[in-house]
């Protein structure tokens, strides 16, 4: 019964998750709908989230930030939409008469792990306007190296030969990728690799800055605190970059092609998503462990390449593939180092 369970969570977790990057490749791509303003639509997800959040912890009390919460130790879940981040716990201190968020601690703490995650989201987005999702799928496997770098740079892990060996290795698989990739896009490959940059320096943050605080005991509350800051850093960005004019031009002529009630649907669907595919994240490392959601996740990268394949139609070198393999090689090797 557990292992169905956990299958039914892990397809779901799955199939949210590569919706999303579907999604978002159709949406925001030249060749498919070409709604060309990924950084204000992501931020819309951002309030979708933001809703969704409020709704479970109104409705979940249990989920609702609290110092007396008991965390689990041995295992953890993502702040936000990513596996990578290792699990919060409670704040040492009993501080019982302190509220437990206050302007300081979301202005020094909350801001700065929000708008890196914005960063990493929506400069990702922006990068599937210009390149393949096979190809932003690849990138973003990158992300543990970035993680590595800011964890020696914060001091966060010890430099070890094995680890620098496993950084060298991921470099030397984004080159073959990138050597592969027959519609190379400069700008899209400086995007997509900058998101995971901001990706690795969202983790570290996120361990420094939030780790064993009750306000982000779990998915929920952290989305309900990290969002709104997301939302603001993503609005920064997309109004002087894509123009609040254009944004509602485009959205006219979207729902004169597909419908009013389509096109809201359309800008909303995947900020649903999102927040399901945490859910269901959230719910299977409660069942088994960071380990689990580790090796799940480099069989999900796999599968959303090859559904770019299907969907899509992305071509893949001999040299694209080898650097994949490097790449989940080194992943691997990772997480059997770490766990």
């Amino acid at each position: 019964k557990n292992i169905a369970i956990n299958a039914c969570l892990i397809a779901l977790w799955y199939s949210f998750s590569i919706s999303i990057s579907v999604y978002n490749k159709w949406m925001f791509s030249k060749e498919n709908l070409d709604f060309h303003f990924p950084l204000f639509t992501t931020s819309v997800h951002m309030l979708v989230q933001f809703s969704l959040a409020s709704l479970v912890l109104w409705i979940f009390p249990r989920y609702r930030p609290s110092r007396a919460a008991e965390i689990p130790s041995h295992n953890g879940y993502s702040q936000v939409h990513d596996n990578e981040d290792e699990p919060p716990g409670l704040d040492p201190e009993p501080k019982a008469k302190k509220p437990l968020m206050t302007k300081t601690f979301y202005l020094t703490r909350i801001s700065p792990c929000g708008t890196a995650t914005a960063l990493d989201i929506g400069l990702g987005n922006f990068s599937l306007r210009f390149i393949t999702l096979t190809f932003f799928t690849m990138c973003k496997s990158s992300v543990l190296a970035f993680v590595l770098l800011f964890a020696f740079l914060f001091k966060l892990e010890k430099p070890t030969w094995k680890l620098c060996a496993i950084i060298l290795f991921m470099t030397v698989g984004v080159i073959m990728m990138v050597a592969g990739e027959a519609a190379f896009n400069a700008l899209g490959f400086m995007l997509v690799m900058t998101a995971s940059l901001c990706s690795g320096f969202r983790w570290s943050l996120t361990q420094i800055l939030l780790l064993r605080n009750a306000a982000t005991s779990n998915p929920f509350s952290s989305i309900f605190f990290l969002t709104p800051v997301m939302f603001t850093a993503l609005l920064i960005l997309a109004l002087p970059i894509e123009g609040p004019a254009n944004v509602i031009a485009a959205f006219g002529a979207l729902s004169e092609d597909k419908g009013l009630f389509v096109s809201i649907v359309l800008m909303l669907f995947p900020g649903v998503l999102a927040f399901m595919m945490v859910a269901a994240e959230f719910a299977l490392i409660k069942r088994t462990s960071v380990v689990t959601l580790s090796v799940c996740g480099i069989f999900k990268e796999v599968l959303t390449i090859s559904a770019a394949s299907l969907t899509f139609g992305d071509p893949l070198s001999p040299i694209n593939i080898s650097g994949l393999v490097v790449t989940i090689v080194s992943i691997a090797g990772y997480n059997w180092l770490k766990y």
